[in-house]
């Protein structure tokens, strides 16, 4: 991976932050390159040099929420696995709320197969495998943490319920988001009934089937 100048990283930056203030006027599909260097006030050739398509952009910008997650969570105060999740998610959605409407109209190429930004397909791979990390690491440094045969299906499950938490956030149109915070509330009074039921063979057995058939979609493999 090529190493930016600072110069060099604050107009990524800039290019990255200006595609999503234009996506969330006009929307994914009519942002073109060409209006995004415009906006940006840099050569529609330097925008290329950082971002090959406009697709490399999008999975950029995953990327980047992927990392500051990880970033939310390495600043995680000690706590149950249920505490540190609720206040990544937390977090993560206060940090993301002034772009809600861009990721709003990146929703479709988000879950649309074939488009190159699919959040689910292989160019977000990288993406999803720095997410699975940095939550089994929330599990694995929390104070309650799971058994290390479970530690893993564990992360993965919060991996996939983070990603359920934000596309529920991006269609919340109660005020201030009232109905996400009763979810986060749901799943912080939820996670340590399933963190002691990870202890009994019965649910552990069915918690590692679901993780299964989720890495067929989410994995990073």
């Amino acid at each position: 991976m090529t190493t930016l100048t600072r110069k060099a990283e604050r107009t990524r930056q800039l290019i990255l932050d200006t595609s999503l203030e234009l996506f969330a006027r006009r929307g994914y599909a009519a942002a073109t390159m060409r209006d995004i260097a415009a906006a940006a006030n840099v050569s529609l050739g330097l925008a290329y040099r950082y971002f090959e398509s406009k697709e490399s952009l999008v999975l950029a910008i995953y990327q980047q929420m992927a990392e500051q997650t990880d970033s939310a969570v390495s600043a995680l105060s000690p706590g149950s696995i249920a505490d540190r999740f609720i206040a990544t998610m937390n977090a993560r959605l206060s940090s993301a709320k002034p772009y809600r409407e861009a990721f709003g109209a990146l929703f479709g190429a988000m879950m649309t197969p074939g488009t190159g930004t699919e959040i689910l397909g292989a160019g977000a791979r990288e993406m999803r495998g720095m997410s699975e990390l940095t939550f089994i690491g929330l599990v694995q440094n929390s104070t309650d943490a799971v058994q290390p045969t479970h530690m893993q299906d564990f992360g993965k499950l919060l991996q996939a319920i983070h990603f359920a938490v934000i596309f529920y956030w991006l269609h919340d149109r109660s005020e201030n988001q009232k109905a996400t915070q009763e979810l986060l509330s749901l799943i912080h009074g939820g996670l340590p009934l399933l963190r002691r039921g990870m202890n009994l063979r019965v649910i552990s057995s069915r918690i590692k089937s679901l993780i299964r058939i989720l890495d067929r979609v989410f994995g990073a493999q």
